[in-house]
């Protein structure tokens, strides 16, 4: 369990690869790093023991197709603890929707992307998500930090790939360092609170992504829904008109009680969705720059 009055480190790790297990990447993984040694016994956690471990945050990793996690503690005399833990996730596409779900920070170079801030490493390789904790004075740990992390991504031998639907978002105006990529309700709600009922009928097998746009102090969210069917997206799509925007009717568009827009169109399985728009020819600008392609979303 992390003693989260001591210093943390926090590698979360998502990966399966040919020949790799997590079994055998942390038998790999450096057990001294700058001084800091490797202590007492490595834990390991499964989708029924996770939330032990991480009472109160597991659900995020399990959306995610989390498989088993590993935990590793490193001390140092006279310096704080480093726990090193790694997730195994299913997929690299949930690796980076983990990795996505909390992103703020700059890049740092480790992993496929990555970030540092306030005592916080995160990066992303193939299906492996890490994140470096660090809760005391971060100076005296950063640099044990950085390197383990590189090391950790130096034994993952695999580039991952990023969700194909990302492919679809227009570059002009995003703000990309703010993409997140998500299936779940509960997920959509943590990065922008749509409705208390689930009512673009989400689950496990819907590939989604939220990105907002800015121009100047202007800021508005575009969100990619890929359903598994042409009838799941139809359904979704009606579902939204008639709780979210019912004077909508079937136009799909209407002037919300903020003064901003929202505007809905469905393409085959991919219904597209932006909120908070200034206006409703900003949204059918956005809307209309989507790069839907086909082959792209048959390949899901």
């Amino acid at each position: 369990m992390i003693n989260k009055v001591r210093l943390i480190l926090l590698i979360i790790i998502t990966v399966t690869m040919k020949g790799l297990t997590v079994e055998k990447l942390y038998q790999t993984i450096p057990k001294e790093i700058m001084g800091w040694k490797a202590e007492e016994k490595d834990e390991f956690y499964d989708r029924e023991t996770l939330h032990e471990y991480i009472n109160g945050g597991a659900e995020l990793y399990l959306t995610y197709d989390f498989k088993q996690a590993f935990a590793r503690r490193f001390v140092k005399p006279n310096a704080p603890e480093i726990i090193l833990e790694i997730y195994e996730m299913n997929s690299s596409k949930d690796a980076f929707g983990v990795f996505s779900s909390e992103r703020q920070d700059e890049e740092v170079g480790i992993g496929q992307d990555s970030e540092y801030g306030g005592g916080l490493l995160r990066f992303w390789k193939d299906k492996y998500f890490v994140s470096i904790l660090v809760i005391g004075d971060e100076k005296v740990a950063k640099a044990a930090i950085l390197e383990l992390g590189k090391r950790v991504a130096d034994v993952i031998p695999s580039i991952g790939k990023k969700p194909e639907i990302i492919k679809c978002l227009p570059k002009e105006n995003l703000v990309e360092n703010r993409i997140r990529f998500f299936h779940t309700h509960s997920i959509l709600n943590r990065q922008y609170f749509l409705a208390s009922e689930n009512i673009l009928n989400l689950n496990r097998q819907t590939d989604c992504v939220i990105a907002p746009y800015q121009i100047g102090k202007q800021k508005s969210y575009l969100l990619l829904l890929q359903y598994e069917t042409q009838s799941k997206a139809e359904a979704a799509y009606q579902s939204f008109l008639q709780n979210y925007m019912p004077e909508a009717s079937e136009s799909g568009v209407a002037k919300m009680e903020n003064d901003k827009w929202t505007m809905a169109k469905l393409r085959q399985e991919l219904l597209m969705i932006v909120v908070e728009a200034p206006d409703e020819k900003w949204a059918s600008q956005l809307l209309s720059t989507v790069k839907f392609e086909l082959g792209v979303l048959e390949s899901f």
